[in-house]
């Protein structure tokens, strides 16, 4: 036999005891709530498993973790019991799962031997439930009838089962009840319930406040303020795109749009507007209760920079009411004038021998523009006498002439 052949058979015997010396054992399993205290007991290990007292210290026994490698709990080598070592939250190792368990190995060396377990931990109510916008807002027109109904979301409680939200309650108030409902998940919302109607001349502003509470004892509960602003139903100013409008736009160009409602009933409700005259703009009704502002001319802002334009509505009742609204539009200008001097030609007659700075002469332009496009700068053209270029020998002052 060759030596090499004696060494590879030696080291194969090696790994062979080594690994049968290995034993692995578990089926042991203990359920504690979360958040127990640093060195609270979960149990005696070394009974539950059958490991004499003595031989725990002598094989330097020790739990190491499966999991996440934070080491939740130790051995107590002298009475063999399993110590809360870290903070166990259950929300944090395992969210919203329904089984949290904690897999853990009881370790002893010489020879070594390992010991699974397991640790099942128990939710407790921990957390209360939480809304994710407070306060809320709704808007709501003083229109809606009763019945009418409007979302107000959902709470969140991060822990689960009995200890997560279980429903909710509106504070007692005049116009709202409360409908919960649950999704196919079993997770609870709750939905505003109209039970009065809104009048905003009453009251335009109203605070609710929602309730949501859980199962867990003690229980635990959160709130959240609803603001609800109650919408006048017959207060629609008109509504345009923009409140500027550029000086070139085509005659015809549609630059708002206006919708006016009444809240009676009948003829009483029939509205018609009208505009005042004077202005370069008409009404084209479009849809029900909604009109057009048009142009009808072509617009310069330097003739007329800002309109006011007074739109009445009137309804067809008997008397007709009608009510007025009074819209600011500004023209924006574009710059489409040239600058324009005040006089065709300029000439001055100087003396010889002038220091350099002396004042030739002065020329003036105008722009009828606004601002940078109003703005004129001056600047001189390169002289030439005889068809040649001369150096230049004046100097003009850019914004002044």
């Amino acid at each position: 036999m060759m030596p090499g052949s004696r060494n590879v058979i030696g080291y194969g015997a090696l790994v062979w005891i080594i690994f049968a010396f290995c034993l692995v054992r578990g089926d042991v399993s203990y359920s504690i709530p979360e958040e127990m205290k640093r060195g609270a007991v979960i149990g005696n290990i070394a009974k539950d498993i059958g490991l004499d007292l003595g031989r725990l210290s002598a094989r330097r026994a020790r739990v190491d973790s499966e999991d996440n490698g934070v080491q939740y709990c130790s051995v107590n080598l002298n009475t063999g019991e399993l110590l809360v070592q870290e903070r166990i939250d259950r929300e944090g190792l395992c969210v919203k799962k329904t089984s949290c368990i904690l897999k853990q190995e009881l370790v002893l060396e010489n020879p070594l031997e390992l010991h699974r377990f397991t640790i099942r931990v128990q939710d407790i109510n921990d957390n209360a439930p939480e809304f994710t916008d407070d306060p809320l807002s709704i808007e709501i027109q003083e229109s809606a009838v009763k019945g009418a109904r409007f979302a107000v979301g959902e709470a969140h409680d991060e822990d689960i089962g009995e200890n997560a939200v279980q429903g909710y309650t509106l504070q007692q108030n005049q116009h709202f009840i409360l409908d919960v409902k649950s999704n196919p998940a079993g997770r609870k919302h709750s939905e505003l319930v109209l039970d009065k109607e809104l009048d905003k001349e009453d009251n335009n502003e109203i605070s609710l406040v929602l309730i949501a509470f859980d199962g867990g004892s003690p229980q635990r509960s959160g709130t959240v303020v609803i603001h609800v602003t109650v919408l006048d139903a017959n207060d629609n100013a008109p509504v345009f795109m923009t409140n500027q409008i550029p000086e070139n736009v085509p005659p015809g160009t549609e630059v708002g749009i206006i919708n006016v409602q009444d809240r009676d009933s009948g003829n009483n409700r029939q509205v018609r507007c009208s505009l005042q005259t004077g202005v370069p703009f008409k009404l084209v009704a479009s849809i029900k209760n909604y009109y057009s502002l048009v142009s009808t001319e072509q617009l310069d802002r330097e003739l007329v920079s800002d309109y006011n334009i007074t739109i009445t509505a009137t309804d067809e009742g008997s008397p007709p009411l009608s009510s007025s609204k009074t819209v600011h539009l500004t023209v924006a200008d574009i710059n489409d004038n040239p600058p324009v001097f005040e006089e065709q030609s300029y000439s001055a007659h100087v003396t010889e021998n002038n220091k350099p700075g002396f004042t030739l002469c002065s020329v003036a332009a105008r722009d009828p523009d606004w601002r940078q496009n109003g703005t004129v700068v001056y600047s001189l053209l390169p002289a030439e006498v005889n068809g040649a270029q001369c150096p230049p020998m004046y100097l003009l002052m850019e914004t002044q002439g």
